[in-house]
């Protein structure tokens, strides 16, 4: 046998090679979607992982500092965004959406954690939450601040990290202080159910 028909044995033909382009393009078809949903699966994940620990962070703080610890959430049409930071008067607070944050003296900014829109996900108060709440210095339990206007006593603070409907975590701070996270009806996270 000749050198040259043993190269024309090893070759692949045209249709060949067109078959397995159309198998492949198929089998990306059927893969994509999901393989982009479990991207925001885990983008969600993380940023909502970070969220719970900056909580213990701020708690945490509180403690150590021997100070009142407050968390106070914003959004404008580029991000949400949260601020951690110490206080002494409970009619100003630090506003995550402008720089600098923290602009009335007696106030230190901690940290601030901006998610930009771009990103998909949305990290926000539960409906119906104020906009912040703090941490009690001596036992790190979730404090609310007073305000002028009569409020039902805060048991509990529930921030939202979602990209839609779907994909949706929830984040508890009991009053104790401490965070739980939890996946509400009809999310496909997969976490504790709430």
């Amino acid at each position: 046998m000749s050198v040259r028909a043993m190269r024309a044995q090893r070759a692949f033909t045209l249709i060949e090679m067109l078959v397995v382009v159309v198998i492949l393009g198929t089998v990306l078809a059927l893969v994509a979607p999901s393989f982009r949903e479990m991207i925001l699966m885990k983008r969600l994940s993380g940023i909502n992982s970070q969220l719970v620990t900056d909580l213990q962070f701020a708690r945490s703080e509180a403690a150590a500092r021997n100070a009142h610890v407050r968390v106070t959430f914003g959004n404008n049409g580029a991000m949400t965004c949260y601020s951690i930071y110490t206080y002494r008067s409970n009619a100003a607070f630090c506003d995550c959406t402008a720089t600098p944050a923290c602009t009335t003296a007696g106030m230190q900014e901690i940290r601030r954690v901006m998610v930009p829109i771009d990103s998909s996900v949305s990290v926000m108060p539960a409906n119906g939450m104020p906009t912040e709440f703090a941490f009690e210095p001596i036992t790190g339990a979730l404090w609310e601040i007073p305000t002028d206007s009569p409020t039902p006593p805060l048991n509990s603070y529930t921030i939202t990290a979602d990209i839609n409907s779907s994909l949706r975590l929830h984040t508890t701070v009991g009053l104790s202080g401490r965070p739980t996270v939890c996946a509400p009806p009809g999310s496909k996270m997969q976490v504790t159910a709430c």
